[in-house]
């Protein structure tokens, strides 16, 4: 064994979270008192798929590197010696700046290539879902913003108690689960450092959009296709009965993305939040080359900053998309 990520996946984080935390099974989750703080109800969390731990009680949550580095409170090179040691594993890893310095070695004798970040998803199991609740006390939140039951159950949004989050498959454009999107219901969530809105699986590079593969039918009916930032958008003009749609679940076009959207061959409409430059978005500016391409301006000012075109309700929408502008 010669590189550390190969150490860390080597190691089952119930087995080894196990030895500091009394840990016992409910489903596919192991559950125990917090070693981090001093609470009396079990509130800490391990899953094994993915491989990764949280801590309801202080808010922190990691993989096992990150356990070992909070537990001990130690660096992350003695993280891996003390992981090494429990492995049995001996002699030297791999460390990051010594893969670069072999790269940047061979680059000299090496004509220089440009190469694309490779998508790193996978397929998941189509009943990965399965194992979330449906929770309607949970699901009441985007309820109350608005999203319809019908909706909610259109893209299987559930609950995860393990990390507190409202959570939703991700699809790719044959409908196969690609990765779980995750929506925090912590309110604290600023002040613990948490991220609103998280991916359950590793991404590499975006070669999807969401809501595509359920709005297809729509999309080729109408030969148009609006595009929004968030998840959340889709859901909320699926409520009001726009089906047309999709998100990026970022705030640019990726290179993938793009060649998929020039594959499809329809009219393309950006929806993205008030702020985002979509005139300057390099991809946005090629895919014109292959098929229409309009967005929304708020020329009015009906946004405030970072807002979605949808989140002041169906009439602003519909002004906004009444007024939309040609990219020329």
């Amino acid at each position: 064994m010669a590189d550390i990520n190969e150490l860390l996946e080597s190691i089952d984080i119930v087995d080894y979270i196990g030895k500091y935390v009394d840990l016992e099974q409910h489903g596919d989750e192991w559950w125990g008192l917090s070693c981090f703080t001093n609470e009396e109800d079990p509130s800490f969390s391990v899953r094994q798929d993915p491989p990764v731990w949280y801590d309801y009680s202080s808010g922190k949550s990691g993989g096992v590197l990150s356990f070992v580095k909070l537990y001990h409170n130690c660096s992350g090179s003695q993280a891996i010696e003390i992981l090494k040691r429990y492995a049995g594993v001996t002699g030297e890893l791999t460390e990051p700046a010594e893969k670069m310095q072999a790269v940047l070695t061979c680059k000299k004798y090496v004509p220089p290539k440009r190469a694309e970040k490779q998508s790193t998803s996978k397929v998941l199991p189509e009943n990965c879902m399965e194992k979330y609740e449906l929770r309607p006390d949970k699901l009441q939140v985007w309820l109350d913003e608005g999203i319809s039951k019908e909706s909610l159950k259109k893209f299987q949004v559930y609950y995860d108690r393990f990390s507190d989050r409202l959570v939703y498959p991700i699809r790719n454009p044959d409908g196969k689960i690609v990765n779980i999107g995750g929506r925090t219901l912590d309110p604290d969530w600023r002040a613990k450092g948490l991220r609103k809105y998280t991916y359950f699986y590793s991404w590499g590079t975006i070669q999807t959009l969401y809501g595509l593969s359920e709005n297809m039918d729509a999309i080729r009916e109408r030969r148009e296709l609006l595009i929004f930032e968030g998840c959340k958008s889709v859901l909320l003009a699926d409520t009001w009965g726009i089906h047309n749609t999709a998100a990026l679940l970022t705030s640019h076009l990726g290179i993938n993305q793009m060649k998929l959207l020039a594959k499809l061959g329809v009219r393309v409409v950006f929806a993205l939040d008030k702020g985002i430059l979509i005139r300057d978005d390099k991809n946005i500016r090629r895919l014109k080359n292959y098929v229409n391409v309009e967005y929304l301006w708020d020329r009015d000012n009906l946004l405030r900053d970072k807002d979605s075109p949808v989140d002041h309700g169906e009439e602003v929408f519909s002004n906004l998309y009444e007024s939309r502008l040609k990219f020329r």
